[in-house]
């Protein structure tokens, strides 16, 4: 009989420890894209995972979405918001740093046309995704939010870079459309467009798109972006209440139906 502890382990999914090595670091206005040598890792990665970064200096690692991969290569958007990633940011290309992934159960395969909205360095989670939508002969729609136009170059980077038409809404008025990327949305849908809704962004931002899905009857998904420590399931840190109990964003999400998050 196989020992209990060994039944277990068996029944986990596999997360392989890996050596990166910083290539680029490149300043996109408040946010940082960085390019890091990751052999044996790069190409693994389906869309909305992310990896475990470490950081020198600092005990607990960073969740970050891998915004595209290529032959042993990841690329980050990073935005730096505490000392973590403020220090994270601040590295210098040949910096050699270690990553668990993939982590995470992104996105599933989109079928059809697809409604993006993001805000930040929320685009990271789902370029991919975009460019899978639209390999599938879908149209993509992209609706991005800032306070100002302080993310024009993360998207031109991003989003433009890969050939996306983007609406892009700033509070201020100072960039694109005045207002929130849920007015665009919120347009699209009552024109009665048939797409699946996708964000990734500040929780209020989220809970707004959901809603608007769940309001017009259409598939709505959401990447949640909570505090990790381990990124593996086990200290908990990153609970959600969901319509099932509470569940982990780290291994059960982090991208979750919006009609099965209690929001």
């Amino acid at each position: 009989m196989t020992p209990p502890s060994l039944e277990l382990a068996a029944e986990r999914p596999r997360w392989d420890d890996y050596e990166l090595t910083l290539l680029e670091s490149e300043p996109l206005g408040p946010h940082r894209r960085l390019r890091l040598a990751a052999a044996g890792l790069a190409g693994r990665f389906a869309p909305g995972q992310f990896l475990n970064l470490s950081v020198p200096g600092h005990l607990l690692r960073r969740p970050l979405a891998v915004a595209d991969q290529g032959s042993g290569w990841l690329e980050l958007f990073v935005t730096p918001f505490g000392p973590g990633t403020r220090k994270l940011v601040g590295l210098t290309p040949g910096v050699r740093l270690r990553a668990l992934g993939p982590l995470g159960n992104g996105f599933a395969e989109p079928a059809g046309d697809v409604a993006l909205v993001s805000a930040g360095a929320g685009v990271a989670a789902l370029l991919m995704l975009a460019e899978r939508a639209r390999a599938g002969g879908g149209s993509v729609y992209v609706f991005h939010g800032a306070p100002g136009a302080e993310d024009a170059e993360l998207v031109a980077a991003s989003y433009e870079a890969r050939g996306f038409a983007v609406s892009y809404y700033s509070e201020d008025g100072s960039h694109g459309r005045r207002g929130l990327p849920t007015e665009g949305l919120r347009e699209l849908l009552a024109a009665g467009a048939a797409v699946s809704v996708y964000s990734v962004g500040p929780y209020a931002l989220m809970r707004a798109a959901a809603r608007l899905a769940i309001e017009y009857g259409r598939p709505g998904y959401v990447s949640l972006d909570v505090h990790m420590a381990c990124g593996v399931g086990a200290c908990l840190s990153c609970a959600v209440m969901t319509r099932q109990g509470q569940k982990r964003a780290c291994v059960d999400g982090p991208v979750f139906e919006a009609r099965e998050v209690v929001w």
